[in-house]
């Protein structure tokens, strides 16, 4: 056994020495172009597609109308808190008064089990993609991922320029900017709310997130 196993690693030792391990380094990626159509939508795709996906979609016209449009929703439906990235990382004028006029309780962070009975989340937006009724979110400093994942309701506020016709021209747009996708703790790609199917392919949303995702576009064409 001990002379098999001495054959086997001597042969291993010899081929390592006769590898051409010098040349892999100057070989030149072989990239297979991709032909695939662009798509061209914008704004009214997305709220097509997102509504597809049972997430609701409000068209507003301003940052100050969207602030004023969740302190709303959070009236109507009876939010007496809310778990909220940091006012900066939104980007939202005026998005904290509209808050605190509706008597809402701003968490900014904190114990999941504290925060558990929290009705909703509230968050910005890195982007969205219009051909598939996506927003994108990345997570870091002052964007808790929990605002996201633990609320029962999502309440996402997404520039309506920031608006891409499909995945591709998002990525390219990033350019410089890139660095910071690279340094968050995570990019987060959300399609509708959470949604879980059986065996027998019923489907349940909620179950792994939130069960509802509303999607406030402010601005745009």
């Amino acid at each position: 056994m001990t002379n098999a196993r001495e054959d086997i690693l001597r042969r291993i030792r010899a081929a390592l020495d006769t590898a051409p391990v010098d040349a892999l380094p100057d070989a030149a990626p072989v990239r297979p172009a991709n032909t695939t159509p662009r798509a061209g939508g914008g704004l009214e795709q997305f709220v097509e597609e997102a509504s597809k996906l049972a997430a609701e979609v409000i068209r507003v016209e301003s940052e100050q109308a969207a602030a004023l449009q969740v302190a709303a929703l959070c009236e109507e439906r009876g939010w007496r808190e809310a778990l909220v990235w940091d006012w900066e990382e939104i980007g939202v004028a005026g998005l904290e008064a509209a808050l605190a006029g509706a008597g809402v309780e701003v968490h900014h962070g904190g114990d999941p089990h504290a925060l558990e009975p929290v009705p909703v989340g509230i968050t910005g937006a890195e982007a969205a993609i219009a051909d598939t009724g996506t927003i994108v979110l990345r997570s870091g400093a002052g964007r808790s991922p929990l605002a996201s994942l633990l609320p029962p309701v999502h309440v996402a506020l997404v520039d309506g320029t920031r608006i891409f016709p499909e995945m591709r021209a998002y990525l390219e747009s990033l350019g410089d900017a890139a660095g910071h996708v690279r340094a968050a703790s995570n990019l987060v790609f959300i399609s509708g709310p959470s949604r879980t199917a059986d065996i027998e392919q019923t489907l349940t949303l909620g179950v792994h997130g939130p069960r509802e995702l509303i999607i406030v576009v402010y601005g745009g064409d």
